[in-house]
C-alpha cells in the first residue's frame, strides 16, 4: 500500500495516498468504529485522512503505530459503506452562464445539458462549511476560475472551477463562474446532522423553472424535504 503517514501540526495525523482510487469513506467509517483512544476527529479529504487526537491521551508516534496496523490487513479499494444520491433541483439562470457558452463556443442550452447530465461525486467538503468538491464534470466544462472572485456569492449558487463543479452551502466572497443555483440548504448549523452531502456521495443536477424553484424554496421551508432530495443504496446496488 502506497501511503505517507505525517503530523500536522501539533495535534493531527495526516494519511496521504498517491493513488485516488482509494475508499476513503470506507477506511474512515472503520477508523470511527475503531474508537482508538484519543481520537476526536477524523476528516476525509480526496486521497487523505486526518486524524485529530487529544494531547496527552494519545501522541503522534502512538497513534502512528496504531494507524500502521489499523492500515495493514485492510483491503483500502473495496467500499463496504451503503452509498447515497444527492437530487439537487438547479435554476440555471448564473450570470456566467452566457460567457461559459461563449469560452466553450456552444450554447448555454448545451452547457445545461452536459451540466445536468453527468454524474458526479463528492471529493471532499472544504473551503466554506459544507461546500462540496465534486468530481465528473465532462472535460469540455473545465473552466479556470475567474480572474477576479466576486466579493459576494450568494448561497445556493452553483459554479464551475476548473475541472470540478461545486455549491457555495453560505454566502461568501468566491471565484467559480456561477452556471446557477439550488433551492437546497447544504449547511445547517441547527441541525444535528449539519451537511447535506458527505465525502462519497453521488450528486446528480435536475434542470428546473423559476416556477419550480419557487416551489422547492416552499418545500424547504415547511416539509422533510430531504426524504425527496437524498436516495440511498445498499452496498453493490
Amino acid at each position: 500500500m502506497n501511503y505517507l503517514l505525517q503530523p500536522l501540526g501539533d495535534q493531527a495525523l495526516r494519511i496521504e495516498w498517491t493513488d485516488k482510487d482509494i475508499a476513503i469513506r470506507t477506511i474512515c467509517a472503520k477508523l470511527s468504529s475503531s474508537k482508538i483512544l484519543g481520537v476526536v476527529d477524523i476528516v476525509p479529504g480526496i486521497s487523505s485522512i486526518t486524524i485529530f487526537y487529544e494531547y496527552p491521551t494519545t501522541d503522534y508516534y502512538i497513534l502512528k503505530e496504531k494507524v500502521i496496523g489499523f492500515l495493514e490487513d485492510m483491503p483500502v479499494y473495496e467500499s463496504d459503506v451503503s452509498s447515497r444520491t444527492v437530487l439537487l433541483p438547479v435554476l440555471y439562470d448564473g450570470p456566467d452562464l452566457a460567457d461559459l457558452a461563449g469560452k466553450h463556443q456552444t450554447s448555454v442550452k448545451e452547457i445545461i445539458e452536459k451540466h445536468s447530465g453527468a454524474a458526479y461525486e463528492v471529493a471532499m467538503l472544504g473551503f466554506l462549511p459544507g461546500f462540496p468538491y465534486l468530481n465528473g464534470l465532462p472535460s469540455s466544462l473545465t473552466t479556470p476560475r475567474l480572474a477576479t472572485p466576486r466579493s459576494k456569492v450568494p448561497a445556493g449558487s452553483v459554479g464551475i472551477g476548473g475541472d470540478q463543479t461545486g455549491v457555495y452551502p453560505v454566502e461568501s466572497p468566491g471565484g467559480w463562474n456561477l452556471i446557477g443555483r439550488t433551492p437546497i440548504p447544504l449547511f445547517s448549523p441547527d441541525e444535528k446532522d449539519s451537511f447535506l452531502m458527505q465525502a462519497g456521495d453521488k450528486v446528480r443536477f435536475q434542470p428546473v423553472s423559476e416556477e419550480e424553484f419557487n416551489l422547492w424554496q416552499e418545500k424547504v421551508s415547511q416539509s422533510d424535504w430531504k426524504k425527496e432530495v437524498i436516495i440511498y443504496h445498499e452496498k453493490n446496488d
